[in-house]
């Protein structure tokens, strides 16, 4: 079972949380990673919770298209 790859979340879908993948886009992912505010690569496996998704994106409608 995954967890959400945002700082300090711990949420997954064991405790019911939904769970959202990167984009395939470059662009749209390089968006998603500067949102996530982590320095990191995300793999085919790396998710963000329902939770994070909102928080990290509520500013920014731009990530969505």
């Amino acid at each position: 079972m995954g967890g959400c790859s945002a700082p300090n979340c711990s949420n997954s879908t064991s405790i019911g949380k939904q769970l959202f993948r990167f984009p395939k886009d470059p662009v749209r992912k390089k968006k998603w990673v500067m949102n996530c505010r982590r320095d990191f690569e995300p793999t085919p496996h790396s998710r963000l919770c329902q939770v994070s998704y909102r928080r990290r994106w509520a500013r920014c409608w731009c990530c969505f298209f």
